[in-house]
């Protein structure tokens, strides 16, 4: 004996579960796409059937704003932990920074007393070189 046709009410219910365990997003109009009816028949005939896959789409897109939303957490934390993080980069090398100010400092400092010297060295140097000339 053959099977009997499916009714359009059984083939409904066939594509609302299917997409229901599929974690599909279900709208009206899909749903009728699917079955090869207008969405116009399911408000009006099946109207059972419609509240269920309003009710569905809802549940959907409350679990989907949910995930999005803690996946908005997470990078507004892991945004934070990386401002944290670059934060105290700054500081340690506004630190360094400031270190090598200070040594270049006392290296301009140190390289002016050096110029210094040796001036005087080549002074000295110049007078000894003119004392020997005259013995």
């Amino acid at each position: 004996m053959a099977d009997a046709p499916l009714t359009t009410r059984q083939k409904l219910l066939l594509i609302i579960e299917g997409m229901e365990q599929a974690d599909s997003i279900i709208t009206i109009s899909g749903v009728a796409r699917e079955a090869g009816i207008s969405s116009s028949a399911i408000h009006n005939r099946y109207s059972d059937l419609a509240d269920r896959i309003r009710a569905s789409a809802g549940v959907m897109k409350g679990q989907d704003a949910k995930g999005k939303l803690g996946k908005q957490r997470g990078t507004i934390m892991e945004e934070k932990a990386k401002r944290a993080r670059l934060r105290q980069e700054l500081a340690q090398v506004k630190a360094l920074l400031q270190k090598a100010d200070s040594v270049n400092a006392s290296l301009q400092l140190e390289n002016g007393r050096l110029k210094a010297l040796n001036r005087k060295y080549l002074e000295e140097s110049n007078r000894l070189k003119g004392d020997i000339a005259k013995i």
